[in-house]
């Protein structure tokens, strides 16, 4: 029987010591690594966001197609408006990925100015915690 309460002793001993070791001690500071001091030194987190951009509008551009149909679409005249939101959205899908394809290839070079964006982002990629929020696309 002795075993069993020293080994229960034990278990529950081990399970108050880190709580209370941890009430004490303060949290761990963070220590940037070189990447972040060279990141931080030549500022390229505005580059590598336009990098992640660029990626992001020349892989998902063709999301504008079915965006052109939906925001066209009619229940009145469906062939016309179907055909329009098609036009419409391979038009702006096309756009979208060579905008793309610019940001991607000129990531490093600070064209728009300070790496502004050039398009704003997919309706897709913009929910807040209201809900939905988008401006106007280019040609809306």
């Amino acid at each position: 029987m002795i075993p069993h309460r020293m080994l229960a002793g034990l278990v529950i001993g081990l399970m108050v010591a880190p709580s209370a070791q941890a009430a004490d001690s303060k949290p761990p500071q963070y220590v940037a690594d070189q990447v972040d001091q060279a990141m931080a030194r030549y500022n390229l987190h505005p580059s590598f966001e336009k990098l992640g951009r660029g990626v992001g509008n020349a892989l998902l551009g063709w999301g504008e197609i079915p965006l052109g149909v939906h925001r066209r679409y009619s229940r009145e005249d469906t062939a016309t408006t179907f055909i329009s939101g098609l036009a419409i959205g391979i038009v702006k899908g096309a756009v979208r990925m060579g905008v793309g394809v610019y940001e991607t290839v000129t990531f490093l070079l600070p064209y728009p100015e300070d790496f502004r964006p050039i398009l704003p982002p997919l309706e897709y990629f913009r929910v807040t915690k209201g809900g939905a929020v988008r401006d106007p696309l280019p040609l809306e």
